[in-house]
């Protein structure tokens, strides 16, 4: 029986260490295009505050393409530390220049200080946001208690919905 123990602790130990070091979303971003063509972060959080945005690589686009499918690891991880933190809401120009980001690449933007993450995207993706429309992680979520599809790309009062429910 001791020997089951000692190998059940040992086997469950690295699963745990490894759960704990990735906390919890506690807030969601959004990606608006402004009418200008630009882009603003939505910060949304259901507590704590978040003080850095990053905007990471996290897989080739599209997967298993032809060529080198690892290439994306290459791509470095930007950060940028906000003037001010933000808590509860708040927006912040986009800080990373679109015109940068690799065409064969999955990004994601994450908040920290509490862990907030917008939906994943491609440079295309992202490009063919319109004015007034949202890129948001709706689909990275169980959509089927939102009144939309999976659909990324939603109205700013639709991303509010998203976000005021995510939190309740």
């Amino acid at each position: 029986m001791k020997r089951r123990s000692g190998i059940a602790i040992l086997l469950l130990a690295p699963m745990l260490a490894l759960t704990a070091c990735t906390p919890a979303a506690t807030g969601t971003l959004g990606l608006l295009r402004q009418r200008d063509g630009s882009l603003e972060v939505l910060v949304r959080l259901c507590h704590g505050s978040v003080d850095l945005l990053e905007l990471r690589a996290v897989n080739s686009f599209p997967p298993n393409q032809d060529g080198d499918p690892d290439g994306w690891t290459n791509v470095k991880t930007k950060e940028f530390n906000l003037p001010e933190p933000i808590s509860g809401e708040g927006e912040v120009a986009m800080p990373f220049r679109e015109q940068t980001l690799g065409k064969d690449v999955l990004f994601a933007v994450k908040a920290f200080g509490e862990n907030a993450e917008s939906g994943l995207f491609s440079a295309s993706e992202l490009a063919a946001v319109k004015p007034g429309e949202v890129l948001t992680p709706i689909g990275m979520f169980a959509s089927d208690i939102y009144d939309s599809s999976d659909d990324p790309v939603v109205s700013p009062e639709e991303f509010e919905r998203f976000a005021e429910d995510f939190c309740s």
